[in-house]
């Protein structure tokens, strides 16, 4: 039993710390936020440094950081995906991105008398890509911190240097429309960027369970209640038949000759010009009828109608 418990001692905290939480910070007690984890650097170097930077106004004393840190920090993106503190990034001169850029301010910050919460966010396009398996380029997040100043809590995201006076911490979408969905006083035990593979997991562990219903309306998944149309052709007759389309008051979406496993299906419920030469469409036919059966019967009279789909052929074989 006491072995249980030991493991349960050792190793569930770092799981439970690990996981995402937005609703742990007790905002009614800004000097909890005042602590620093010793992961995040040498206490006696930071406070140093950070007395250095207090002013008679907290706005001051911020505003002081951020320019210091802007004047002898350098940007070099090669260092974003490993871990950093206050004492590698002030050792090297640099930064890697906005989590180690953000650890550092924090922790001048704290030192300096502000209590300070770090704040995880990912881009909300980003999260819709994600959820949807749309590919996306990169992993897109951001990192702000919460301050209290003047006696209320604000947001701020020191890389741009800019304060957000009107804000709650009820708030889950953020500037640059970001959701925020992870909070805390230890930068390491939460896993940032700078942990990437560990970082990536989470990410996707978290956001695979998340309501849909926290986020803002999917931008992509906008669409046009009018009449739509999909061409397939090679140039220069792919232009005639989107010219036709348009003529006939149809708005064409996609014209191409390849991929057809991906067009295809979303040409179903509207309109789809093909180019055929001596009678034969460009597409394979059973590549196309694997989408829409039998549609080679509508080759003789020039169109065909397969379920909601309206399938109109043109040859250019002169």
């Amino acid at each position: 039993m006491w072995r249980s418990l030991l493991i349960l001692v050792m190793f569930g905290s770092t799981s439970f710390a690990s996981e995402p939480v937005f609703d742990s910070i007790d905002y009614t007690t800004p000097s909890k936020y005042l602590a620093m984890p010793a992961t995040l650097g040498d206490r006696e170097a930071i406070k140093t440094q950070a007395l250095a930077f207090k002013a008679d106004r907290d706005r001051k004393t911020v505003l002081n950081v951020l320019n210091w840190m802007n004047t002898n920090l350098k940007y070099q993106a090669d260092l974003a995906y490993q871990w950093r503190n206050y004492d590698t990034v002030i050792q090297d001169g640099c930064y890697g991105g906005c989590a180690d850029y953000a650890i550092a301010c924090g922790v001048l910050l704290k030192h300096a008398g502000i209590p300070t919460v770090w704040v995880k966010t990912m881009d909300v396009p980003w999260i819709w890509d994600f959820k949807k398996g749309r590919q996306f380029k990169s992993w897109s997040g951001h990192v702000f911190l919460e301050i209290y100043i003047d006696q209320k809590w604000v947001l701020l995201d020191p890389g741009a240097k800019r304060v957000y006076v009107d804000y709650s911490p009820k708030a889950r979408i953020l500037p640059g429309n970001r959701f925020a969905y992870h909070k805390g006083n230890d930068p390491k035990a939460m896993i940032m960027s700078l942990q990437w593979e560990a970082w990536k997991q989470q990410t996707k562990t978290y956001f695979s369970q998340l309501d849909e219903g926290l986020l803002p309306v999917n931008m992509a998944s906008a669409d046009t209640l009018d009449p739509k149309c999909f061409v397939i052709g090679n140039s220069p007759y792919y232009q005639i038949l989107t010219r036709t389309a348009q003529q006939k008051g149809l708005i064409v979406v996609k014209s191409f000759n390849t991929q057809y496993d991906t067009y295809l299906p979303q040409a179903k419920g509207h309109t789809l010009y093909i180019q055929t030469q001596k009678g034969i469409p460009i597409v394979p036919v059973t590549t196309l009828e694997k989408y829409f059966p039998n549609a080679s019967d509508g080759l003789k009279v020039g169109d065909i109608t397969v379920g909601d789909t309206k399938i109109v052929y043109t040859d250019f074989s002169k």
